[in-house]
């Protein structure tokens, strides 16, 4: 893992989604851990969702809904 906390603007108010420490699973699956602005919840992980195609991941909620939508090549700035 490296130091790198990407800050990622989220709506046209200034909120940010923070997302760092990036990981990939044997069975090829994308996690990070992520916060908001939006609320004071410390770091979380959660797995990511591939969407559009493989253009953007998606954090998604324990229903599915989805909670925040990215373009994939943030992600790469976390990789080592």
């Amino acid at each position: 893992m490296n130091n790198v906390i990407l800050a990622i603007p989220i709506d046209a108010l200034g909120n940010l989604l923070w997302i760092k420490d990036y990981r990939q699973d044997e069975k090829r699956r994308h996690f990070v851990k992520y916060k908001s602005t939006y609320n004071t919840m410390p770091f979380m992980e959660t797995e990511l969702v591939i969407v559009d195609m493989g253009q953007n991941a998606a954090i998604c909620g324990d229903d599915g809904t989805v909670l925040y939508r990215f373009s994939i090549n943030w992600i790469s700035k976390l990789i080592d």
